[in-house]
């Protein structure tokens, strides 16, 4: 789920839209059609820049907090400046990338592995018994780890379990009769707190684990081989003596350490960012409360017991990380202790077995030719993390079948097309899960608009996460018309949700006077009560009252081009070409009086310049005026 606004009515009376009830999903596009006057209040209320009144507001299944939340979660794009043309597209693209802290992490990582995967071969030397060893230990330590980890995760997560439930119920039985801001804000303050001990104990575990893992470079002594050797009386043995050396572990123990050390960065980070937010919450949930206060009078006695409720909140929180102390410290320093002095027996007795396979003569050594080739490879591997970025943003590019590559050098950018593909891809690289686009889409070609929609399919085909809102003025800009696809409209100053068959039949006339002009307006001539004359021919109509004369509006959804028996009307038309609409399936004809229509017909091709006859039913009358 994306957005999920449920019955929201804004604070400001003065806003057009007095009532939402919206919902976004992931992997689809959400169209909403509004006059432009009204583009403003919409666009205020989906960044988050209106409060409300009453009603929940969700972005990601998170209550929304404030409008700096919405902007993490959301890309607003709207048409572009001729400054943001200046600006190569390769930096924009780069540098939000590298600006995804989730992705530099994962880049840093790799980078690291390869690195130190590749002086570790060259420290074998070519020593197949060396690099088998190196590589059981470095398998045995990546177990030790995703043990622990895995140990540690079912720990917090059954704390964590209990305090969300916590913070959920607490807020309604509190503030129930408060303004919706003040429930928000006031578990966010507490979801915040219970954060902060969480990463808490996650740093500490690190840095446990950071030191049963160091301690492995320092066994050095617990085999005694390599002392033996060079107080031998063979000459050959102490030539060997280096052989002997402790030295298999060094670049796998570095390689984890730095891994830990890029975990406890993320945290120092993180730990900063709670911190942050935790004042800005708390100082806009006080200024909630005392407003609330103040609004409705409430008692001192009140207030204070309000604030003895929150302190009660606070403290149970704190007092069931208390609780956990005891297990976590039985965790760290018993259960981790007793895992490593297993792994570094086993570290220990596998060095110490190669120790023999020297002194029996059974080291087996590579071929050389080979041992050069896969150092290569290994060397090829190492990729620093920009050139990962460039990589990264290339696959994408195959994937979303978008050429960038005749103007990623270029210091501007001639088409419009090409500014949305930027803002689009550099949304995803921020990790935004929500694409808002503006109503600009009657701005592009027919080609330009076609290629855009081909994209965000394959968009959602590789990102099944990401929804994408489009905003309309114009109904000719809505990618897909089939009748039975949901659209959002304004209906008596309320956001509601019909199929786009009855969007039209509410809105003909205002779409026929803005958009399409004299077309699907037919006059008629009154006969006998149920019976008139259109197009010179007869038709019964049973459930509409008319005067003498007039004009009936025809919805293009509910024109069919099957012959219908009951109360229909024949009317022959001929085919004439029209880009008005993108949507390929809505077609325009003209009548033998000269009448234009479109009729939408999923079914059949039209080919330009032939005749076909549409049939008209009761249903396909969407006003009498």
């Amino acid at each position: 789920m994306s957005y999920k606004i449920e019955d929201f009515i804004p604070l400001n009376n003065k806003e057009k839209i007095k009532k939402v009830n919206f919902e976004s999903k992931s992997g689809k596009v959400t169209n909403i059609y509004l006059d432009y006057e009204n583009h403003k209040s919409f666009k205020q209320l989906i960044l988050g820049k209106q409060k409300n009144k009453t009603g929940r507001y969700q972005v990601d299944n998170e209550d929304v907090i404030n409008k700096n939340f919405i902007k993490l979660h959301t890309e607003y794009i709207k048409t572009d400046s001729w400054f943001e043309r200046l600006i190569p597209t390769k930096w924009i693209l780069a540098l939000s990338l590298l600006s995804d802290l989730q992705f530099l992490r994962r880049a840093r990582i790799k980078y690291a592995e390869k690195r130190y995967d590749y002086l570790s071969l060259l420290d074998s030397k070519n020593d197949l018994s060396d690099l088998k060893l190196r590589r059981d230990i470095d398998e045995a330590i990546n177990k030790f780890v995703d043990f622990l980890n895995g140990s540690h995760e079912k720990i917090l997560a059954g704390l964590d379990e209990n305090l969300v439930k916590l913070n959920e119920s607490m807020p309604e039985k509190l503030f129930s009769e408060f303004s919706p801001q003040v429930k928000v804000l006031s578990k966010a303050v507490h979801d915040i707190e219970k954060e902060l001990f969480l990463n808490r104990m996650e740093f500490k575990f690190i840095q446990v684990l950071y030191d049963s893992i160091e301690v492995i470079n320092e066994l050095r002594d617990s085999c005694t081989c390599e002392y033996n050797t060079k107080k031998s009386n063979n000459k050959l043995l102490r030539k060997r003596k280096g052989l002997f050396e402790y030295k298999q572990t060094k670049f796998i123990v570095e390689k984890q350490l730095k891994f830990l050390n890029i975990r406890l960065n993320k945290l120092r980070l993180e730990k900063l960012i709670l911190i942050f937010r935790k004042r800005t919450i708390t100082s806009q949930f006080k200024f909630e409360l005392d407003k609330f206060y103040k609004n409705y009078s409430v008692s001192k006695e009140v207030q204070q017991d309000i604030y003895s409720e929150l302190s009660n909140w606070k403290k149970i929180i704190r007092d069931k990380f208390k609780d956990q102390n005891q297990t976590e410290k039985k965790f760290l320093f018993s259960f981790i202790k007793s895992e490593t002095e297993l792994l570094k027996k086993y570290v220990v007795s596998n060095v110490h077995d190669y120790h023999k396979l020297i002194l029996t003569g059974e080291i087996k050594y590579g071929n050389k030719n080979e041992f050069l080739s896969l150092r290569k490879h290994y060397k090829k591997q190492i990729v620093p993390v920009v050139k990962q970025a460039e990589q990264w943003m290339e696959n994408n590019f195959k994937n979303l079948d978008i050429n960038f590559e005749w103007f990623l050098k270029g210091s501007f950018k001639l088409s419009s097309l090409n500014m949305i593909y930027v803002k689009i891809l550099k949304a995803i690289n921020l990790g935004k899960k929500n694409i808002f686009i503006s109503d600009f889409l009657h701005l592009l070609t027919s080609k330009d608009y076609e290629m855009l929609f081909e994209t965000i399919k394959k968009i959602n085909k590789f990102y099944p996460d990401i929804s994408f809102i489009v905003l309309h003025s114009k109904t000719f800009t809505i990618n897909d018309l089939n009748k039975n696809n949901k659209i959002y409209w304004l209906k008596n100053e309320e956001l509601i949700k019909t199929s786009t068959k009855e969007f039209f039949e509410k809105n003909l006339v205002k779409i026929c006077k803005n958009e399409l002009g004299e077309s699907n307006v037919f006059a008629f001539y009154k006969e006998t009560e149920n019976l008139i004359d259109i197009e010179n021919r007869l038709w019964n109509v049973n459930t509409k009252k008319f005067n003498d004369s007039g004009f009936i509006f025809i919805n293009p959804l509910e024109v069919s081009t099957e012959f219908i028996e009951n109360n229909s009307v024949p009317i022959n038309v001929k085919i004439i070409k029209s880009n008005k609409y993108h949507d390929k399936n809505m077609h325009f004809a003209i009548t033998r009086n000269k009448t234009k229509i479109y009729f939408y017909s999923k079914d059949k091709n039209f080919e330009r310049e032939t005749e076909t006859v549409l049939y008209f039913e009761e249903r396909s009358i969407s006003s009498v005026i």
